[in-house]
């Protein structure tokens, strides 16, 4: 009774379809990239799962997917860039108690890299959000950028 009130109502409408983005369907993402201006390029790495290449504030990145199973089937996505700069391991870390959603790091060769991780858990995410954590990261690849090339020397 309550659902046909709240449904008379027009309190439990039916919601638009719109599309949808997955981690599960790599085309998906790709698509959803190239509808918001950005290049795509699907392969596959080493271990036969999905990977694309793209491209934010005039730098190179690389969406990973992650948790697969034998090449499909993923959970999340992992969104990678590095840079040749130094990165030490105290200017990371101030980097990182300042910016939320992204984390910072050098990696083995001293290197600078950024990571953003979108959990998916084998659900759908609307275009339109899939869209602003794309904004996120290119904004945050912007910052970091900005960061890293910073004079690491003391102002006099």
């Amino acid at each position: 009774m309550k659902t046909a009130v709240m449904m008379g109502l027009g309190l439990l409408a039916p919601i638009p379809s719109q599309a949808q983005v997955r981690s599960t369907d790599p085309q998906s993402v790709v698509k959803a990239l190239q509808d918001a201006g950005y290049k795509a390029e699907l392969s596959k790495d080493s271990d036969g799962d999905p990977v694309i290449r793209s491209g934010a504030q005039g730098y190179r990145y690389t969406i990973f997917f992650m948790s697969c199973e034998k090449g499909s089937t993923c959970g999340d996505l992992q969104f990678y860039a590095g840079w040749t700069n130094k990165l030490s391991a105290e200017r990371a870390n101030a980097w990182t108690q300042k910016h939320r959603f992204a984390r910072v790091y050098s990696d083995g060769k001293g290197e600078a890299a950024i990571e953003y991780d979108l959990n998916f858990e084998d659900q759908q995410m609307s275009t339109t959000l899939f869209r602003k954590n794309l904004e996120l990261w290119d904004s945050l690849v912007g910052k970091f950028v900005d960061y890293i090339n910073e004079d690491e020397t003391p102002k006099k």
